[in-house]
C-alpha cells in the first residue's frame, strides 16, 4: 500500500503546482469530481476505494464537517427497508406534501426526535452482531420497525473501501460566477479496526445519515428516490477511527 500511497502524493503534488483549477462540475461535488478526473479516476458508483485501494475524500479547506464514510441500506430486500421506514416515520415533503420523505441523522448516544410524536436512536447489539434502527412513539413505546444493518456487511464494506484513506483539503474562490479550487493539502490514513468502528457507532462519534426523498420531474415523478444511507463521522473525529500515516 505504501506504493500507492507514493503515486498518489506524487499525483497530488503535481496537481497542487498547477495552482488554481477550473471546476469540471458544478454544485457541491466540483471539488472531489474535478480532483478525481484529474489523477485519471472515472466516475462510478462501486462500493469499492476510489483509487487503487485508497479512498479519497475531498473539501474546503476551512470546512470540518461530516465525512461520509460509506452508504449501506439497510439488511433485507432494498425497497422493503425504505418503504419500511417512510410507513414508521416519513413526514410530508416540503413541495409535494403529499409524498412522505425521511432525512434524518441519528446516533446510538441520544434520541433524535422525528418531529413532537417520535424518536429514534441506533442500538448496538453484539449478541446478535447487529446495528439496530429504535423507533418509539412520545409514551416511549416501540414502533416495531424493523430495521438494521450487520456487522458482517458493514465489515466487508469497510475492507472494501475504507482500509486506506485520503483526505484532500483545497482552498476554494468564484470568478464570474464559476469555481475554481486549489488543492493545498492531502493526509493519509489507514483503519484501526472493525471493532474501534463498532466502538464508535456504540459511544455516538459515528452517526447514520437517511437521505430518503422523491423525484420532483420527470417520468419517475413522486417516486421514492432513495439517496443513501450514510454511516457518518466529524473530520474532527477521524483520527478516532484511523492513524495518520507520516509520509
Amino acid at each position: 500500500m505504501l506504493k500507492q500511497i507514493d503515486d498518489l502524493n506524487k499525483r497530488f503534488l503535481n496537481i497542487k503546482k498547477q495552482g488554481w483549477i477550473k471546476t469540471l462540475s458544478n454544485g457541491t461535488s466540483g471539488i472531489g469530481y474535478t480532483f478525481e478526473s484529474l489523477i485519471g479516476k472515472e466516475k462510478e458508483n462501486f462500493p469499492i476505494a476510489d483509487y487503487n485501494g485508497i479512498e479519497i475524500k475531498t473539501s474546503r479547506r476551512t470546512s470540518w464537517g461530516k465525512i461520509h464514510l460509506f452508504h449501506a441500506t439497510p439488511d433485507g430486500d432494498y425497497l422493503f427497508p425504505i418503504k419500511d421506514i417512510l410507513n414508521v416515520l416519513g413526514y410530508p415533503d416540503r413541495d409535494f406534501p403529499e409524498y412522505k420523505v425521511f432525512n434524518f441523522n441519528t446516533n446510538s448516544k441520544n434520541y433524535t426526535y422525528v418531529g413532537l410524536y417520535k424518536k429514534i436512536k441506533l442500538y448496538v447489539d453484539r449478541k446478535e452482531e447487529k446495528i439496530y434502527l429504535i423507533a418509539k412513539n412520545k409514551n416511549g413505546e416501540n414502533l416495531n420497525l424493523q430495521i438494521s444493518w450487520s456487522f458482517k456487511m458493514l465489515k466487508q464494506r469497510l475492507d472494501l473501501k475504507l482500509k486506506c484513506l485520503a483526505i484532500v483539503k483545497a482552498d476554494t474562490k468564484k470568478i464570474n460566477c464559476v469555481e475554481y479550487f486549489k488543492y493545498n493539502e492531502i493526509n493519509f490514513y489507514k483503519l484501526k479496526s472493525f471493532d474501534v468502528f463498532i466502538d464508535l457507532i456504540e459511544s455516538g462519534a459515528i452517526n447514520i445519515t437517511f437521505m430518503i426523498g422523491i423525484y420532483k420531474s420527470g417520468k419517475q415523478f413522486g417516486q421514492t428516490h432513495d439517496r443513501g444511507t450514510a454511516f457518518t463521522i466529524n473530520e474532527k473525529n477521524i483520527e478516532l477511527l484511523y492513524d495518520k500515516i507520516r509520509l
